[in-house]
């Protein structure tokens, strides 16, 4: 499976409630964005970025050099993780795509190993999506090319709520206890983003 995989970060949010663009916050001496390439890079995925300030990934994003990794302009800037979506399957060949959100600071390596092993024992679906914290995170999953056709009816039709095309998918949901739940957590305001390096020092006081 690993083979026609290849892992997408969705950049292209406003980034509002933060106040400032959160794949450059910094994480563990990078950016937030440098990050989860490393990350991906770690799972030997090759990495797009979707973005709508590829110039600025370019200048401060850190990103690692010589990495198998391409930067791309969202399609549509205003329609959200949908049209991100939509830019990465026509931009990738590969059969299924991981999908991550760009505020992720916790989505390490060996999450995303345990949620790709997890797939490959799936069975058949359309989309496997963690669960964690009570509820869907489908920015931290993986999405099958099947799956492109209703992302592009979506985009068409103006319907940008990525919960409502997941409604037409068959889903498979990760179980209890597969992924860590701080994984999971986005970090969209000053407030979780703090929180997250409380819990990174935690982490690192009790190696």
């Amino acid at each position: 499976m690993r083979e026609e995989l290849a892992g997408v970060i969705l950049a292209g949010g406003k980034s509002s409630r933060m106040g400032t663009p959160k794949e450059l916050l910094e994480w563990r001496g990078r950016t937030l964005i440098a990050h989860l390439q490393q990350e991906i890079a770690g799972t030997g995925l090759p990495c797009l970025i979707v973005s709508n300030r590829p110039e600025t990934l370019i200048e401060k994003g850190q990103l690692i050099s010589g990495a198998d990794v391409e930067i791309t302009r969202d399609l549509v800037p205003s329609a959200g993780p949908v049209s991100g979506i939509v830019t990465a399957f026509r931009m990738r060949s590969e059969e299924v795509l991981l999908m991550l959100s760009c505020d992720l600071p916790f989505a390490e390596r060996s999450q995303l190993r345990r949620l790709i092993a997890f797939a490959g024992q799936a069975g058949s679906w359309d989309a496997v999506v963690v669960r964690a914290q009570e509820r869907l995170h489908p920015l931290f999953a993986l999405y099958h090319r099947r799956t492109q056709d209703h992302f592009e009816e979506a985009l068409q039709a103006g319907q940008y709520r990525l919960m409502d095309v997941l409604q037409k998918l068959r889903v498979v949901e990760t179980p209890p206890g597969l992924i860590d739940p701080w994984a999971a957590c986005n970090v969209n305001t000053p407030e979780e983003y703090r929180a997250a390096l409380r819990e990174q020092k935690k982490r690192e006081s009790e190696r």
